[in-house]
């Protein structure tokens, strides 16, 4: 039985979104390109943030159905059997107030997964322009949080249900946030190299990240691992600043410690978003990852880290080798 996927594809290849929102099996389709509004056709997700490899278009799979695809509270949605995409934007003049907005977006988001069924995130993603603007607690990134962080009360999310996520920023207007979601609850995972996000002592905002390091769900039967953003990051301290080498290797050592502690070691890693702040520093990324990885499961992209100090961030989906 097929599990959940996330592919790459050339723009050549995705000459018309709504033929390939009709094939069974997709779930969604994620755009990196320079726009991040909604488009009139639920199923894309335009990101704002450009593909550095000639890969704009990211395919969901899941299944082999035909998916539900509608319109409800702000947000698009796609469903394919036990599993829920749901995308909201917020608009460019909303983002002048990224606390707020972020709030309302996830109040918004969390009415629909609970009304379709699907009260159980296990994987979000946030993206949003001006991440690293503004000092001290006022800095975008940490007003994001206090946002997140309230609609997660809101809604009585304890932070040991915190999902996996990534948040980055782009250099576009609006933002999106979008995630799956289940009838079941994943299993969250922490990194014992790294202190839990959640956890971040009081230098990191008045609010601390709220995210756990990956999630873990059985999909039709087949346990697969969803990685957050992940870092140049021991315990809470950013390690390797201003050495792009040495953040890629502690970051792909963090993924790789974190999936023998839950007991995927040998997963295979596909969906690998390679988030990088300097598009001059492509080259550089693309040899060390084709060394480990084969070229078809990664993408570049451009991209703000949440803290200024990190040139770069990786995120990925692990699945059992079949």
């Amino acid at each position: 039985m097929p599990m959940l996927r996330q592919e790459y594809l050339p723009a050549s290849a995705v000459p018309d979104t709504a033929h390939l929102l009709a094939q069974p099996g997709v779930l969604a389709l994620v755009n990196f390109g320079d726009s991040c509004a909604a488009m009139a056709q639920p199923g894309v997700i335009p990101l704002g943030m450009p593909s550095l490899c000639d890969k704009p278009w990211e395919v969901i799979r899941y299944g082999d159905s035909i998916a539900e695809r509608g319109t409800d509270e702000h947000c698009q949605w796609s469903l394919i059997e036990d599993v829920l995409c749901v995308a909201t934007w917020i608009a460019p003049e909303d983002c002048s107030d990224i606390e707020a907005a972020t709030e309302v977006a996830y109040g918004r988001l969390f009415r629909v997964i609970q009304a379709k069924g699907f009260p159980y995130p296990f994987r979000i993603w946030n993206f949003m322009p001006d991440i690293n603007n503004g000092v001290g607690d006022r800095e975008e990134y940490k007003k994001f949080c206090v946002g997140r962080q309230r609609a997660f009360d809101d809604y009585h999310v304890a932070p040991q249900e915190y999902p996996a996520a990534s948040a980055l920023g782009h250099h576009t207007k609006g933002a999106v946030i979008y995630l799956l979601a289940g009838r079941n609850s994943g299993v969250h995972h922490e990194n014992p190299r790294q202190q839990p996000a959640y956890q971040y002592p009081r230098e990191y905002g008045p609010t601390s990240p709220s995210f756990a390091r990956a999630t873990s769900l059985a999909l039709r039967s087949r346990e697969q691992v969803f990685i957050s953003g992940t870092a140049s990051i021991i315990g809470h301290n950013t390690q390797g600043v201003g050495d792009l080498e040495q953040q890629l290797t502690i970051t792909l050592d963090n993924i790789k410690h974190l999936l023998m502690h839950v007991g995927q070691a040998d997963s295979e890693l596909s969906g690998v978003r390679v988030y990088l702040r300097r598009p001059q520093d492509l080259a550089v990324a693309r040899a060390f990852f084709a060394a480990r990885l084969p070229a078809l499961v990664v993408n570049f992209i451009h991209a703000d880290i949440c803290r200024s100090q990190l040139l770069v961030e990786v995120e990925a989906l692990a699945s059992p080798r079949l």
